[in-house]
């Protein structure tokens, strides 16, 4: 039995352990580029010539024990908030991967919308057998699984946020435009989910 208080875990240092014991991160060639340890947000971000990846820290939960969470952005995603103005108009600039996976399979908008959120490589993540192994360790839990995904997509999936290929990013945004026309947007979520930058 642990004797450690996972609420009294420093943030900064366990998503660090995280990235450097628990990921291939730094020798894809990823650096830390940002950290904020304030009240409000912990987070730690990573720079690629790609893409940046951003570790935010979602505190401790009864169920989960602490979590974290992991998004993705363009070398111009902003180090603080989700979103930014760009060529004139809000967006967002920091991404999950659900649709990402969808777009990089070559699924068509109708049929991502049918997945309803399942796909292969992260389905088995949420079964029982999964789930046991790392009880109250999601953070440990969620970076297996973006593992998988990095190992599955190879740089593909980085070159997908690269602002060197405009013209895959821009198919990109057109497959989720496609996506939320289909699936319907939340008229109280702004900018939309499909306001990609």
């Amino acid at each position: 039995m642990s004797t450690v208080n996972e609420r009294e875990i420093n943030p900064i240092q366990e998503i660090l352990n995280l990235v450097q014991h628990s990921s291939n991160l730094v020798s894809l060639g990823f650096t830390e580029s940002f950290r904020s340890n304030t009240a409000v947000e912990k987070q730690l971000i990573y720079d690629s010539e790609w893409c940046r990846v951003n570790f935010v820290w979602g505190g401790w939960d009864p169920l989960a024990g602490n979590t974290i969470s992991v998004y993705y952005g363009r070398l111009h995603a902003p180090n603080e908030g989700l979103t930014m103005l760009f060529e004139g108009q809000q967006c967002y600039a920091w991404h999950s991967i659900n649709e990402a996976l969808y777009f990089l399979d070559g699924y068509s908008p109708e049929e991502a919308v049918q997945k309803a959120g399942s796909h292969h490589l992260t389905d088995k993540y949420f079964e029982k057998k999964i789930n046991d192994k790392f009880y109250r360790r999601q953070p440990k839990w969620l970076m297996t699984m973006h593992m998988e995904i990095w190992d599955h997509y190879g740089r593909r999936f980085f070159e997908l946020f690269d602002l060197r290929r405009p013209d895959l990013w821009e198919q990109y945004r057109k497959f989720l435009k496609g996506f939320y026309d289909i699936e319907g947007r939340i008229p109280f979520i702004k900018p939309p989910l499909d306001k990609v930058c």
